[in-house]
């Protein structure tokens, strides 16, 4: 054993950072536990208790600081400490003198006061339905109170069409708000409805866009210190959207969503914004080490980013909703097996793959829109307004953009929990357990300063990298209550019972029936393989309902397969290296809480692909196809690569892998790194695709069952050669056809209804210094 050089701590061997106070260790020692420093005698004064009558509760006390515009300001004594404890909750707003000490709580208490918002009668302003192929709902009428609102539902985002009724109602009454707080808007209320199977969780498999407007009638001060909340009127809380735009000139602020409710604005005071230094402590009372997860973000090719959306939208809603009812933080919870070891806590792990892949379009589809130039000011000012209206931790989305403007492959999911001498304090799932305070798992920010540098983390924990671009996302309105409710229960039960949950058993050479799927070949329990594909094979068997598909999830890729008489068949894409499979045994809701479960790991030494485009789509008894058209060199045209003029990889050329013609997909183009284009040219150039919708097979002879199809293009885009670093790009598309035909597919340009628009594509050849990355640029942005 180890013991930190800084705290004393005894760490295991081999540790990078000490488990309490979360401080680089340092390499070869030391192995014996430093010297202890002297402690200070001294007795705790305490505080005169006030006195209540009997039943009462405590009642916090507070000074309100002065609205925006009072001559007075907020005043910071030299030697008195100010502090502001927020009615609202035991959420603590502190103003401290510089060069305090301040005492650290490393168990503080969450207790947040309910926030109860009542209402007039409500007045429908529009309503409308938006389909698979996606659409806007909007109202543009000046004498609408909701005169701005929008809704921008993008294609494949639904598998059906979606009933929308909007409503809005004036805000009567107001408890429970933190001090210098004031409702900004009408209270807006967003139903969507669908089939019984879209009713269970009203959650969109992508993100939709939502513009709302407030009042600038009601707004005291200051609109840029204006934010949209979700108000949940059973749990009488208030959950922060996030933040993506604001339009002063038309009163409007915008934000991501996958479900809907009632949304509010609320109005801060800009002195909590402009004390944004040393002098300023926001704690919502999350603590890593008590209410983080025990396990760290394993991921490896299961999603970009591991499985960190999952386990920080998970530990914030647990510590919202659950650990007061059960008095235990999630870092104590799963522990199974060797304490010190998180490998064997099969329950942590599935659960937290579970909440992920539950996740998993909204993931792919945030790492892609949040490319927007919002300022540190507005970021930083929206991850405070959040913490203080709503008192709890806040998610934050990381992403890195390079010295060139591009962006990297992916990005990173922690939350923010505490602001304190102009840091933020972040739980991060890949360094789980540090304390507040930690250097490397701080954010420092000032409102006039901005986010003074890079965070340094990963995609996972195995995976380092740099993160430069800040965005406050928000987890409740990514998921419904009771997505995360019903996993949450089955993680209690330990995911067991044979009546309950189906069994699902991965079939290869050695197993009886045999199957396709890799086996271990070097007793390493690990599966092996040579290739960049492989076809996973298995079975289901009991379970409280019987299964017609399973969800397979690989290398960033959701794949519907079909299930016959209990047995399953799936191609998938492997990335050179260890690649997780999990398979959720249900017919396609990710959030079923009955799914059967069963997570793998394939190692494969193929050769490293550098590009890869994966097709597929979401209907069974359908054949669709991938056409890519390759890049124009030296006038000469590329080809046109489909169903019909596949490739081979014999040649050292890119090419397709097989067509799929019973439904789902997938459809792979691979080109491996020694490949080249004809003519041996380099890979890189301009890419065309397409997606056509050959035919339709299903029983319905007189309708064409419409189709959405996703497309997902992952390419090296550099890789130092000294250091083996790689640089990964990622771009993802999706769409809607609804009309099949088998007429002139092998032209390209073909103008007919059942193709795509052309999608293009430009691999370009790397440029060294363009993959540096620079300190924020969010500061600059103007």
């Amino acid at each position: 054993m180890s013991f930190c050089n800084i705290c004393g701590q005894q760490v295991l061997d081999g540790s990078v950072f000490c488990s309490k106070c979360g401080a680089r260790m340092m390499i070869g020692g030391p192995v014996q536990p430093p010297p202890q420093p002297p402690q200070p005698q001294y007795q705790p004064q305490q505080p005169p208790q006030p006195q209540y009558p009997p039943q009462q509760p405590p009642q916090p006390q507070y000074q309100k600081p002065p609205l925006k515009g009072s001559k007075t300001g907020i005043k910071i004594a030299a030697i008195v400490v100010f502090a502001i404890i927020i009615s609202a909750s035991v959420l603590t707003f502190v103003f401290w003198p510089k060069g305090s000490n301040l005492i650290k709580d490393d168990n503080p208490t969450h207790d947040s006061t309910p926030r109860i918002i009542n209402t007039g009668a409500y007045i429908i302003a529009t309503s409308g339905q938006i389909g698979a192929a996606g659409g806007t709902l909007n109202i543009n009428n000046l004498s609408s109170p909701l005169n701005g609102f929008k809704v921008e539902v993008p294609n494949a985002a639904a598998p059906e069409n979606i009933n929308f009724s909007v409503k809005y109602a004036d805000v009567t009454d107001v408890q429970g708000l933190p001090s210098g707080a004031s409702i900004a808007s009408k209270m807006i209320e967003i139903e969507t409805s669908g089939s019984g199977e879209w009713n269970q969780f009203k959650m969109f498999d992508s993100l939709v866009k939502v513009t709302l407007p407030y009042d600038p009638g009601l707004v005291k001060a200051e609109e840029k210190a204006v934010r949209f909340y979700q108000y949940d009127e059973t749990n009488h809380s208030l959950e922060p959207t996030g933040f993506a735009g604001q339009d002063l000139t038309t009163n409007t602020l915008s934000f991501y969503a996958a479900t809907f409710s009632k949304f509010v604005a609320v109005e801060l005071i800009m002195e909590y914004f402009e004390s944004t230094n040393s002098s300023l402590v926001v704690d919502t009372g999350f603590r890593p080490a008590n209410d983080g997860w025990f396990i760290p973000n394993y991921g490896s090719y299961l999603e970009s980013g591991g499985v960190c959306l999952g386990m920080t939208s998970f530990a914030k809603w647990y510590y919202a909703r659950e650990k007061s009812n059960t008095g235990t933080g999630l870092h104590s919870k799963y522990r199974e097996g060797e304490p010190a070891e998180w490998r064997d806590d099969a329950t942590a792990i599935q659960l937290a793959t579970r909440a992920q892949t539950g996740l998993m379009g909204i993931w792919a589809s945030l790492t892609q829109v949040e490319k927007e130039n919002h300022t540190s000011k507005q970021v930083g000012l929206s991850i405070i307004h959040g913490m203080i209206v709503s008192g709890e931790p806040q998610l934050i989305g990381l992403k890195t953009r390079y010295n060139d403007g591009s962006w990297a492959d992916g990005g990173h999911a922690i939350l923010a929990y505490k602001y304190n001498q102009g840091c933020f304090d972040m739980y991060d799932p890949n360094n789980p357990g540090t304390a507040a305070g930690t250097n490397q798992q701080q954010i420092p920010y000032t409102y006039n300063g901005g986010f003074e540098r890079i965070f340094e983390s990963g995609l996972n924990a195995a995976n380092p990298l740099q993160f430069n671009i800040f965005y406050h996302a928000s987890a409740k309105v990514y998921s419904p209550d009771n997505s995360f409710r019903g996993i949450y229960n089955a993680a209690e039960q330990g995911f067991s019972g044979s009546s309950i949950f189906p069994t699902v058993t991965l079939t290869d050479s050695t197993t009886t029936p045999s199957g396709t799927t890799p086996i271990d070949t070097d007793n390493d329990l690990i599966r092996d393989t040579t290739s960049s594909k492989e076809t996973i094979s298995g079975t289901i068997t009991g379970g409280q309902r019987n299964v017609s598909s399973t969800l397979i999830f690989v290398s960033n890729q959701k794949f519907e397969t079909p299930v016959v008489d209990g047995a399953f068949s799936q191609v998938v894409p492997l990335y050179q290296g260890d690649n997780d499979i999990v398979i959720l045994a249900t017919d396609s809701n990710t959030f079923t809480d009955w799914a059967g479960f069963l997570r793998d790991t394939i190692k494969s030494t193929a050769s490293l692909t550098s590009l890869t485009m994966t097709m597929t789509w979401g209907q069974d008894n359908s054949d669709v196809d991938l056409h890519v058209k390759e890049p124009t060199i030296n006038s000469t045209e590329g080809r046109h690569i489909y169903y019909s003029n596949k490739g081979s990889d014999y040649d050292n050329h890119p090419y397709l892998d097989f067509d799929n013609t019973y439904g789902y997909g997938p459809e792979h183009y691979y080109a491996t790194e020694n490949m080249t284009l004809p003519e041996s040219e380099p890979l890189y150039g301009t890419y065309l695709i397409r997606i056509h919708y050959f035919a339709d097979h299903d029983s319905d002879y007189e309708n064409t069952q419409p189709i959405t199809w996703y497309l997902n293009i992952k390419y090296l885009a550099f890789k130092n050669q000294l250091t083996g670093q790689e640089f990964w790009g990622e771009v993802s598309y999706s769409g809607y056809l609804s009309i099949a035909s088998t007429s002139d597919t092998g032209n390209f340009n073909n103008a007919g209804a059942s193709w795509s628009q052309i999608y293009s594509f430009q691999y370009l050849e790397p440029v060294a210094s363009n993959y540096g990355v620079p300190n924020p640029p969010q500061n600059q942005f103007s």
